[in-house]
């Protein structure tokens, strides 16, 4: 049930982005990183679903994002 949940959100996500143009955000600031992480986080996601996730829709700081995926 919670995986039909996630790809659901997943599917949104998708159309929301389809529906702009292709450009793609800048997501290079360490607070947004960490704010954006930390939401999908709270929504099941896992570290390997984050990357992938953010990295297809926005142009990320690996860097910064790796370490707000590193535990403290």
């Amino acid at each position: 049930m919670e995986e039909i949940a996630k790809r659901r959100n997943i599917d949104l996500v998708d159309a929301l982005m389809d529906a702009q143009d292709e450009r793609n955000l800048r997501l290079v600031d360490r607070a947004a990183i960490a704010d954006s992480v930390g939401y999908l986080q709270q929504h099941g996601f896992n570290a390997t679903e984050i990357a992938r996730c953010l990295v297809r829709y926005f142009y990320v700081d690996l860097d910064m994002l790796n370490e707000a995926l590193t535990p403290a």
